[in-house]
């Protein structure tokens, strides 16, 4: 049964809880001792029942099945909602159902150099002033992958899922972190998962919000002229066009072994990588876009390119391959 539905909730003992459950393993039984401090400091917060009571007198070796037995009976009885069945932007209220939660929180999004590789950049996440990126997974997200060429963390009417942090080691997948962005009238709502950096989900003025998200994607002011190529190259190809040859844009950056050469690397039906490289030749940012995007426009049959399979059995060129193509030495 659907708690009933107030204004302006969260932060009671019962999201407390809540939140606690949440995150527990019933598998495993990771995360016990802490559940088990929860249910205890939801005594002393005011809540009561017979089941949170034995709840929080169980040992963190007690089997997870009878623990979990314990959470779902103490859930019961404190009409406490089961995890995952409170709607995103929606916390607990005191006393029982759930609440809006009140738009009270602070954004602040910082594009900055990563601690791992030179080149590397990230988009710092802070929250009420504290940045979540490094509480989550460890490291933020390129700006590649949630600023250019769309900004994913505008909020739009349907709610979408947008990763927010990466492994330290730069691989999203390896650590993550996501959140969930609802846009609710006057209100942004963001509902982490995975690798939460909180224990509540956070809620935002939606005219602040939208501020500080065009606020970042306009601020170009931390690239170095290859991530301006980059951000242009990736905003203005014309990816329709090479969707016609089957051909999606992957990665842009200087060639690592030849700073003065841009490298487009793309993938070609999901069995090739091809790489088109462009001289820098002391030109601008955007006369290098222009001229990479000009290259991109052209039948790929023209292009001077590189290719590598990326399926091992694959001996032969890509079937789009011209004349100057040639195949991959690493």
């Amino acid at each position: 049964m659907m708690a009933s539905v107030t204004e302006d909730g969260g932060g009671c003992a019962e999201q407390r809880l809540y939140d606690v459950v949440a995150l527990w393993d019933a598998e495993t039984g990771c995360g016990s001792e802490v559940l088990i401090q929860a249910a205890c400091q939801a005594l002393v917060d005011g809540l009561d029942s017979p089941t949170l009571r034995e709840l929080a007198g169980a040992s963190a070796n007690d089997s997870s099945w009878d623990i979990r037995e314990l959470v779902t009976t103490s859930l019961q009885e404190l009409e406490i909602p089961f995890p995952g069945t409170v709607p995103p932007g929606f916390a607990l209220a005191s006393g029982g159902g759930v609440a809006r939660r009140p738009g009270v929180d602070s954004l602040r999004l910082e594009v900055s150099p990563t601690p791992r590789a030179r080149g590397d950049f990230h988009v710092q996440v802070y929250v009420n002033g504290t940045e979540m990126t490094a509480a989550g997974a460890g490291l933020g997200m390129d700006p590649y992958q949630i600023l250019v060429p769309t900004n994913r963390l505008v909020a739009v009417s349907q709610p979408r899922t947008v990763p927010i942090a990466r492994c330290e080691c730069g691989v999203y997948g390896c650590g993550s972190t996501d959140v969930t962005i609802t846009r609710d009238g006057d209100r942004v709502h963001w509902d982490w998962s995975l690798e939460v950096p909180m224990m509540r989900g956070v809620s935002f003025a939606a005219a602040e919000y939208d501020a500080e998200v065009a606020r970042v994607a306009a601020d170009h002011s931390w690239e170095t002229p290859e991530r301006s190529v980059g951000r242009r190259v990736l905003t203005d190809v014309d990816r329709e066009l090479l969707l016609t040859y089957n051909l999606r844009p992957s990665w842009v950056a200087n060639d690592y072994r030849d700073k003065e050469l841009f490298r487009v690397a793309l993938e070609f039906n999901g069995d090739y990588q091809v790489f088109v490289d462009t001289p820098w030749r002391g030109r601008s940012p955007e006369e290098l876009a222009g001229e990479v995007c000009a290259t991109l426009a052209r039948p790929p049959s023209t292009w001077h390119a590189i290719w590598h399979a990326m399926v091992p059995s694959l001996t032969a060129p890509p079937e789009i391959a011209g004349p100057s193509w040639r195949p991959a030495r690493f």
